[in-house]
């Protein structure tokens, strides 16, 4: 009978272990640009934000910007496409709204920074642009 609750309580441990989910989180300063170059809306001048993506038990990603100057299209929760490669991760979240600015983040894993990019152009010859303008610092918070 202790062989098998030893047994149990093994296994269940290894599979907590193998579900457990990855949170990443960035510091998100907006302020360094004025204007999108996409949408040629004005941005707030400054602010602090924190953005952060968490890795589901199911292997997905959920991903947002969180703080007083988020960007309203990425406030909240959606799901987001995720590459990983030795160095970086290239974050491509889902919008809240149809009509927002598509974005792409390529941060790299020691922490160090990143860039963030927009999806440019008219299908099909849409294609990702960093902007050059704008630094969000990206750096792990």
């Amino acid at each position: 009978m202790k062989v098998a609750a030893v047994n149990f309580a093994v296994a269940a441990l290894m599979l907590s272990t193998g579900a457990h989910a990855k949170d990443w989180e960035w510091n998100y300063e907006m302020g360094r640009g004025g204007t999108s170059p996409a949408s040629g809306t004005q941005r707030p001048t400054s602010g602090k934000n924190l953005a952060e993506l968490t890795q589901q038990k199911d292997g997905s990603y959920e991903f947002r910007i969180r703080g007083n100057t988020a960007p309203p299209c990425y406030k909240s929760f959606k799901v987001a496409q995720v590459e990983e490669s030795e160095t970086t991760l290239m974050i491509t979240p889902e919008p809240i709204f149809a009509n927002c600015e598509r974005i792409r983040l390529v941060v790299k894993k020691d922490g160090s920074g990143g860039i963030q990019q927009q999806l440019v152009g008219k299908k099909p010859n849409q294609v990702w642009q960093e902007e050059e303008a704008q630094g969000y610092d990206l750096t792990s918070k």
